[in-house]
């Protein structure tokens, strides 16, 4: 989505067709299933190329897990663009926020924010300089390792893997990956490159 629609996502909670609402039921389902006597509670989402909806997916699944009472956290890992915290309507602070947890500034308890839709968020904040090398930091692994004490499921955001190398990376730190495609849009050449990658 462009950055101006950002305020036009759809949440299950609005609503939202009866198709709509079912088809995250059903992708909750899935993800309890996959977890169930498992360690897949670490879960990164990623896309082929931009404006696929992976953002808008990302908090729709975190919004469906809370409404069952699992405990989540939304980690905004796309540290090139973060926007999670736009659709969130949640206040941008360089303070608390993913790159300030990793580069030491402050940790991960005082920088998880709550939103109103009963999971929690770790927004990615200002634009480092060596994305790809903070993602995939032992920062990030203990950042991640943390979490997981606390929390049922732990969903990172993150930029496209077939345009930068930010997903990939952090997959290793992961113990699954969800990948969406939008339908009448994305090219199987981007689809194939990407999964490559």
């Amino acid at each position: 989505m462009k950055k101006t629609d950002m305020q036009e996502v759809r949440l299950i909670t609005d609503e939202a067709p009866f198709e709509y609402t079912e088809a995250y039921k059903a992708l909750r389902t899935n993800f309890n299933f996959m977890s169930f006597n498992s360690d897949n509670r670490k879960v990164l989402v990623t896309s082929s190329v931009a404006n696929e909806g992976k953002s808008s997916i990302v908090i729709n699944l975190a919004l469906s897990l809370a409404q069952i009472g699992k405990r989540v956290l939304v980690i905004d890992g796309d540290l090139r663009n973060p926007s999670l915290h736009r659709y969130l309507h949640i206040k941008k602070d360089p303070e608390r926020c993913l790159t300030a947890v990793l580069s030491g500034v402050s940790d991960l308890e005082s920088c998880v924010m709550e939103t109103v839709h009963g999971f929690d968020m770790l927004p990615g904040g200002i634009v480092p300089p060596n994305p790809v090398e903070l993602i995939s930091s032992r920062q990030m692994q203990a950042l991640l390792d943390q979490a997981i004490e606390t929390y049922d499921y732990v969903i990172c955001d993150t930029p496209p893997v077939g345009v930068v190398t930010d997903a990939a990376a952090l997959s290793v730190l992961c113990d699954g990956v969800l990948f969406v495609l939008r339908q009448k849009m994305t090219k199987k050449n981007q689809v194939y490159g990407a999964l490559r990658r």
